[in-house]
C-alpha cells in the first residue's frame, strides 16, 4: 500500500490492516501514518484554524476535532460526524433507510480517535490524552495497532496526567492529594462483554459515573450521534478514566479514586487484552445475555475467580429462561456464590440499577486486595504479547538518557554561574543595605559606606565571571 508497508501474518490480519488503510485513507490520514502527525503542526496560525467554519468532508473532521480538543471543548467528541443538510432523509415511511449506515461520510468516533493516536507522534499523544482527560472523555489504555495480535499499552501518552482529590481520611482536614496517574496506585475495575450481550456496556458505565442523574458521555456509546455505525478498527481498544472524590459525603459516589476500564468489542475477538485487565484489575464485570462453548472455556481457564469475577446478566423479554440456563451452568462451573451475578431487564430502571453496582464496587473496595497502577503494568503487559510505548524506540530512550546524564548536582552552578554564592551574598548585602539592622546612629553613615563598597566588590567579581560555552 502506498501509506504505510504492515506486517501481514493472516487473513484475519490481512483484513484488519486494509481496514485501517481505508479508515486512515477516508479520514485523509494516509501520509501521516504511523506517528507523523506533530504537535507543532497544530499550533500553526492559518485560516483553517481561526475560521470556525462547519466541516464538509470527512477529510477535515480530524483537524477539527483535534483543534477543539486542543481548545478544551468537550463538544469535540460530536465532531466526527458532518453536519445533516436540512430535507435530507426527509422521508420518514422510507424503510429501506438506515440513517447509520457506513459510508464515505460517517465515521464511528471511536475510529477517529483510534485513527488519530496511530497517527499521532508521542508529544501529540500526549497532549490529545491530557486534553481528553479534562474533557471528561475516557483516554486510551490499550491501543489496537491494526493487527491482530498487537495492543500497545499508552503509559507515555498518560504521563503528563496529574490529577487531584481528596479522599475520606483528608475530608475534615480540608486536604489533598495531587499525583501522577500513572504512578497513583488506584483500584481499577474492568467492564467487558461477551459475543451475545444486547446491554450497552459504556451506557451503564456512564449512569455509574453519573450518580444516576443525567449521564455524561464520558464513554462512546450507541446512543450518541454515529456511536451505531460499524466498528473496523477500534475493536480491541480499551479506554479507562478515574472517578475522584472531593471529600463531601453528599457529592462522592466512591470514597476513594476508582479507576474504570472499557474493553470494545467482545472477550473472545480481543483475548490477550481481555486476560491482561483480569490479571491488572481489581474486580472485572462480564457482561452478558447467555454463554457459549468458547466463552465458557476461556471463563474457565482464568484463576482467583471467586475473588474478582462479577457477572451482569441481561434477561430479554422471551427466550430468558433457555440463555438462564447457560448462564446457571456457567455458574456451576465456576464455583461463584450467588452474590456475583447481578440480573436486569427493560422493566429495571436503568439508575437504580446503577446504583446496585455502586453499592457493589463500594463493598469490594473493602476487601483489601491489593492495587496495580499504571506504571508497574508492564511486566504483565510483556507476559500477555503486548507493546509498550516508551518502550517502542530506543534511539529515543538513548537520547533522554543522554540529557539526564548531563543533569548532575553541579548543573546549575556550571550553566547558571551568576547565580551561585556571589549572587546570594549580594542578595544578603542589598537586603542589609534597606534594613540597617546593625547600624548604629553614630555610624550610620560609616556603616551604609563600608555595605556600599562590598556591594561594588560583589558587582566586579560577577562580571568576571564567564558564562557557559554554548
Amino acid at each position: 500500500h502506498k501509506y504505510c508497508k504492515l506486517t501481514v501474518t493472516d487473513s484475519v490480519s490481512c483484513l484488519l490492516v486494509e481496514a485501517l488503510l481505508n479508515t486512515l485513507h477516508k479520514l485523509g490520514l494516509g501520509d501521516f501514518y504511523p506517528n507523523k502527525l506533530t504537535f507543532r503542526s497544530l499550533l500553526e496560525i492559518n485560516k483553517e484554524s481561526i475560521d470556525d467554519k462547519p466541516v464538509s468532508s470527512l477529510r477535515e473532521v480530524p483537524q477539527c476535532f483535534l483543534r477543539k480538543l486542543l481548545k478544551i471543548n468537550a463538544d469535540c467528541r460530536n465532531s466526527a460526524q458532518l453536519p445533516v443538510s436540512e430535507g435530507e432523509n426527509d422521508d420518514p415511511f422510507d424503510l429501506n433507510r438506515d440513517d447509520e449506515v457506513n459510508s464515505d461520510t460517517k465515521i464511528h468516533p471511536l475510529e477517529l480517535i483510534v485513527a488519530l493516536f496511530l497517527c499521532a507522534d508521542s508529544l501529540l499523544q500526549q497532549q490529545m490524552a491530557l486534553k481528553m482527560s479534562m474533557c471528561q472523555i475516557s483516554v486510551p489504555l490499550l491501543l489496537p495497532q491494526g493487527n491482530k495480535s498487537q495492543s500497545s499499552l499508552m503509559l507515555w501518552a498518560l504521563r503528563d496526567i496529574v490529577k487531584e482529590w481528596c479522599p475520606s481520611e483528608l475530608s475534615e482536614s480540608r486536604g489533598f492529594v495531587e499525583e501522577s496517574i500513572v504512578q497513583a496506585n488506584i483500584p481499577l475495575f474492568s467492564f467487558v462483554r461477551l459475543k451475545n450481550c444486547s446491554m450497552s456496556k459504556s451506557q451503564l458505565l456512564n449512569q455509574i459515573l453519573s450518580r444516576g442523574q443525567q449521564s455524561q458521555n464520558i464513554f462512546m456509546h450507541r446512543g450518541m450521534r454515529g456511536g451505531s455505525l460499524k466498528r473496523e478498527i477500534s475493536d480491541g481498544l480499551v479506554e479507562v478514566c478515574w472517578y475522584l472524590p472531593c471529600g463531601r459525603d453528599n457529592l462522592d459516589i466512591f470514597p476513594e479514586p476508582v479507576a474504570f476500564a472499557n474493553l470494545r468489542g467482545d472477550i473472545c475477538q480481543s483475548h490477550a487484552q481481555f486476560n491482561f485487565l483480569f490479571q491488572v484489575s481489581f474486580a472485572t464485570f462480564v457482561l452478558l445475555d447467555k454463554v457459549e462453548g468458547n466463552e465458557l472455556k476461556m471463563l474457565t481457564s482464568l484463576r482467583d475467580v471467586r475473588s474478582k469475577l462479577f457477572f451482569i446478566v441481561n434477561c430479554k423479554d422471551g427466550g430468558a429462561k433457555k440463555e438462564m440456563k447457560s448462564v446457571q451452568e456457567m455458574f456451576k462451573i465456576l464455583d461463584l456464590p450467588k452474590s456475583r451475578v447481578k440480573i436486569t431487564n427493560s422493566r429495571i430502571n436503568g439508575a437504580e440499577f446503577a446504583k446496585m453496582l455502586c453499592a457493589v464496587i463500594k463493598t469490594s473496595l473493602t476487601s483489601g486486595t491489593s492495587t496495580c497502577n499504571i506504571e508497574n503494568m508492564q511486566d504483565k503487559a510483556a507476559e500477555f504479547g503486548l507493546s509498550v510505548d516508551e518502550n517502542r524506540s530506543d534511539k529515543q530512550k538513548k537520547e533522554a538518557q543522554k540529557v539526564l546524564r548531563g543533569t548532575g548536582d553541579q548543573i546549575k552552578k556550571q550553566e547558571l554561574p551568576l547565580q551561585g554564592e556571589n549572587w546570594k551574598r549580594l542578595a544578603k548585602l542589598e537586603k542589609e543595605m534597606c534594613r540597617l539592622t546593625a547600624s548604629t546612629d553614630s555610624g550610620l553613615e560609616d556603616y551604609k559606606f563600608k555595605y556600599q563598597e562590598e556591594v561594588k566588590k560583589s558587582k566586579l567579581s560577577k562580571k568576571n565571571i564567564k558564562s557557559p560555552q554554548r
